[in-house]
C-alpha cells in the first residue's frame, strides 16, 4: 500500500510538471543582455565585480568578492580564471563558484578538485610560503559565464588592496564596485586614478566610516603597440595605511622616510661577516687606494662566491637573510645577496646603502608623494663615492660592476640610509650609450656570391642582447649567430668576441662568412640587398580610434657601413638615392656613395625615449613604414660593354 501511494505521488508530479505555466529555470546574466558596445573588441565582458575591504585594525581585516565574468570566445578563457595569492598572514577562508550558459541556466558549480594549490614564487625558489589558489571552470561551449565568491581574512597588514575595474586587454565591464571600511578612529590613505568624481560616496555610522567607489559601462581595450602600462592610464583607486602592523612589527606609511625607517630596522644586525671572510676580504683588497676599484674587486669576488635563489618567508619578504647565513650557503635572493655585498665594503670601510627599486615590469616608485610597499619589487645596492655613485645589481654572475640594465634602469628607488632614506633616480643610458655599431667589407662575385667580413661594437642596453652568449659555448654561439643573422645561404667560417666589462659594457663581434645566393644574377645584372644584417621587416599596426597614448621606455641607435667591392668589370648602373627621415620618435639617414669598384652604404638609425599623445601614432606608423622601404633598396650593378 505504501508502495502504490509513492507511484501515486509520483505520478501526479510528473503530469503537473509537464502543463502550461510551470516555473522553468531562472536564467542568470544572459549573454543576450550585454551590449554590443561592449562586445566590441572584448573577449571576455565582466558582469559584475564587487570588492568589499573590511578593516578591523592596523594589523587585521577581511576581504570579500564577488566575480561574475561571461567569456565570449575561447581567447578569453583565461580572463575567467581565478588567481589569488596568499602567505603567512593572509588565508583564503572560502571559495565558490557557478557555471552558466548562453541564456544564463545555471550548469554546475566549482569542485573542489579543480581548485589548484601551488607555489607563487618564480622558479628557482627553494624555500617558501608565498602561495596561490588557482579556480577554473571549464566549459567547451561559448559563450559561457563563471561566477566566483571568495573571503580572505588577513593578520598582518603591509598594503590594502587596489581596484582596477578594467584590469586587463580585452575584457570590458558592465559594472563594478569598490567599498573600503574601517574604524572611524583610524586613517586610511587613498588615490583615485582617472576616474569621475561622481563616482565615489562616503558615509559614517557607529563609529565605521565606509567608502565605495562605482563604475560602469567600461569598453574593452586592443593591445596597442608601443602603449604605457595599462594599469598607469586606466580608472583605478589605490589604498593604503598610515600605520600598519606585519609579522611582528610595526611602521609608518606617511612617508617614503616613514617607510625606509621600517625596512632600516628590519636590516639591523644582519651585515656581520665570520672573522675568517673578513680577513680574506681585507687581504684581497690590501693596497689599493682607488675606491671604485676596490668596489669592483669586491663585487667581482661576491659574484664567484654567490648564486641567486628565490626567497619568500612572511617578514622575509622585507628582510634579508643575515650576512652570515648567505656567506655560508652561497645563495640567497635580491635582499640577501644586497645585504652580503653591503657587509663585504663594510668590512673595508666602504659605506653602500641598501635601496629598493622596481624591475622588469614594475615601474618601481611612481608616486613620490603617495607610498606603498607594492611599488617596488627588487633590491640593489648603491655605494656613494666623493665625486660619483656606483650602482650594483647582487643577483647576476656576469653583470659588470655598477652596471644597470634595463631590468632596473630609469626607475626611481628609495635608498635606506639611517641619515635618512630618500628617493633617487636609477640611471638611464642615452641612445648614443645604447648603441650598436656594425662595419663590413663585402666581397660580390658575378654569379651573385659574397664574401664579408663583419666587426659589430655593442654598448649599454644593446649589449644586453648578446650578454648571454658570450659565456654560452663555441656552438650555442655559433647557431645563435645563424639565428639571428639570418642572411639567405649564409655559412660562417670563422667569429670571435671580446667583452669589456665596464659601467656602460661594451662587447665586440668579429665574423667572417660567405653567401653563394646573397645576390641574384638578371641577365648582365645583378640585383644587391644593401642593407644586409640590420633591416626592419615589421610595420606596427594601423590603428582607427586608438586609445592609448604611444610610449616608448629606452632609446637606441644604430649604426651601418658596408663597403662593397664589386666583380671585376661591373659598374653600378643604377642605385638609391640616399633617405633622410627626422621625427619626433626617431631619426633615420642612409647614403650609397660610388667609388671606381667600390660602394660604400651607410645607414643611421636612432630611436627617441618619450610619451606623445595617441593622436601621435600615425606619425610613428608613417615613419616605420618609411624605414621599412629605405633599409629594401637594392643596389643594380651591371657589366660594362666591352
Amino acid at each position: 500500500m505504501f508502495i502504490k501511494l509513492l507511484w501515486s505521488v509520483a505520478l501526479i508530479l510528473a503530469i503537473f510538471s509537464t502543463l502550461p505555466g510551470k516555473d522553468k529555470p531562472k536564467p542568470f546574466y544572459p549573454v543576450a543582455l550585454i551590449d554590443s558596445a561592449m562586445r566590441k573588441d572584448a573577449w571576455a565582458v565582466c558582469r559584475d565585480f564587487r570588492q568589499e575591504f573590511v578593516l578591523h585594525d592596523n594589523g587585521k581585516a577581511v576581504e570579500y568578492v564577488h566575480l561574475v565574468i561571461t567569456v565570449l570566445e575561447k581567447r578569453g578563457d583565461d580572463l575567467a580564471e581565478l588567481v589569488l595569492p596568499y602567505d603567512q598572514s593572509s588565508k583564503i577562508t572560502s571559495i565558490s563558484g557557478k557555471n552558466y550558459d548562453a541564456a544564463g541556466i545555471y550548469n554546475e558549480k566549482l569542485k573542489s578538485g579543480a581548485i589548484q594549490d601551488v607555489n607563487y614564487t618564480s622558479e628557482g625558489a627553494i624555500y617558501d610560503d608565498l602561495r596561490m589558489k588557482i579556480a577554473k571552470i571549464d566549459s567547451n561551449t561559448y559563450p559561457y559565464t563563471v561566477e566566483y565568491s571568495y573571503e580572505i581574512t588577513y593578520d598582518g597588514l603591509l598594503g590594502y588592496p587596489n581596484w582596477y575595474p578594467l584590469r586587463d586587454y580585452h575584457i570590458s565591464v558592465e559594472k563594478s564596485s569598490f567599498i573600503i571600511s574601517y574604524p572611524e578612529k583610524m586613517e586610511v590613505r587613498y588615490r583615485e586614478r582617472n576616474l569621475p568624481g561622481s563616482c565615489r560616496s562616503e558615509k559614517t555610522e557607529k563609529g565605521i566610516r565606509t567608502l565605495e567607489w562605482k563604475i560602469d559601462s567600461l569598453q574593452a581595450l586592443r593591445d596597442e603597440p608601443f602603449s604605457p602600462k595599462l594599469s598607469q592610464e586606466m580608472p583605478g583607486v589605490i589604498t593604503a595605511p598610515v600605520s600598519f602592523e606585519y609579522c611582528g612589527t610595526s611602521g609608518s606609511m606617511n612617508s617614503w622616510h616613514d617607510f625606509g625607517q621600517w625596512i632600516g630596522q628590519l636590516l639591523q644586525n644582519r651585515d656581520q661577516l665570520p672573522p675568517v671572510r673578513q680577513n680574506e676580504i681585507i687581504e684581497l683588497v690590501k693596497g689599493m687606494k682607488d675606491t671604485a676599484k676596490i668596489v669592483r674587486t669586491l663585487y667581482e669576488y661576491m659574484q664567484k662566491r654567490t648564486h641567486y635563489v628565490g626567497i619568500q618567508l612572511g617578514i622575509g619578504g622585507f628582510q634579508p637573510f643575515p650576512a652570515e647565513t648567505v656567506d655560508q650557503l652561497g645563495y640567497g635572493d635580491c635582499k640577501a645577496l644586497s645585504n652580503y655585498m653591503k657587509a663585504i665594503l663594510k668590512t673595508v670601510g666602504v659605506k653602500a646603502d641598501y635601496t629598493i627599486v622596481g624591475a622588469a615590469t614594475s615601474q618601481g616608485i611612481t608616486m613620490t608623494d603617495f607610498p606603498t610597499a607594492n611599488q617596488c619589487n627588487h633590491v640593489i645596492l648603491c655605494v656613494p663615492l666623493k665625486k660619483d655613485t656606483i650602482w650594483l645589481e647582487c643577483t647576476s654572475q656576469t653583470t659588470p660592476c655598477g652596471y644597470m640594465s634595463k631590468f632596473t634602469a630609469g626607475r626611481k628607488g628609495l635608498v635606506i640610509d639611517s641619515r635618512g632614506s630618500r628617493i633617487v633616480a636609477i640611471p638611464l643610458l642615452s641612445a648614443e650609450q645604447s648603441s650598436q655599431h656594425r662595419k663590413a667589407v663585402v666581397s660580390l662575385s658575378t654569379d651573385g656570391r659574397m664574401e664579408a667580413k663583419v666587426k659589430t661594437e655593442y654598448s649599454g642596453y644593446q649589449y644586453d642582447n648578446i650578454s648571454k652568449v658570450l659565456t654560452e659555448s663555441k656552438k650555442e654561439q655559433e647557431k645563435a649567430l645563424y639565428e639571428n643573422l639570418a642572411v639567405a645561404g649564409m655559412k660562417i667560417s670563422d667569429f670571435t668576441y671580446q667583452d669589456n666589462k665596464e659601467r656602460i659594457p661594451e662587447a665586440t663581434e668579429s665574423i667572417a662568412l660567405t653567401s653563394q645566393t646573397y645576390a641574384a644574377r638578371s641577365g648582365t645584372r645583378i640585383f644587391v640587398p644593401v642593407n644586409i644584417f640590420n633591416q626592419i621587416k615589421s610595420i606596427p599596426s594601423h590603428l582607427d580610434n586608438r586609445k592609448m597614448p604611444v610610449y616608448r621606455e629606452f632609446a637606441f641607435l644604430d649604426t651601418d657601413s658596408v663597403t662593397f667591392y664589386l666583380p671585376k668589370g661591373y659598374k653600378p648602373e643604377s642605385f638609391p638615392r640616399g633617405k633622410n627621415l627626422k621625427t619626433a620618435f626617431g631619426e633615420y639617414c642612409s647614403t650609397l656613395t660610388v667609388n671606381n669598384d667600390q660602394v660604400l652604404y651607410t645607414r643611421r638609425f636612432k630611436m627617441n625615449r618619450g610619451t606623445w599623445p595617441k593622436e601621435d601614432y600615425a606619425a610613428l606608423v608613417d615613419f616605420y613604414t618609411a624605414v621599412v622601404g629605405a633599409d629594401k633598396v637594392k643596389l643594380v650593378i651591371k657589366e660594362e660593354s666591352q
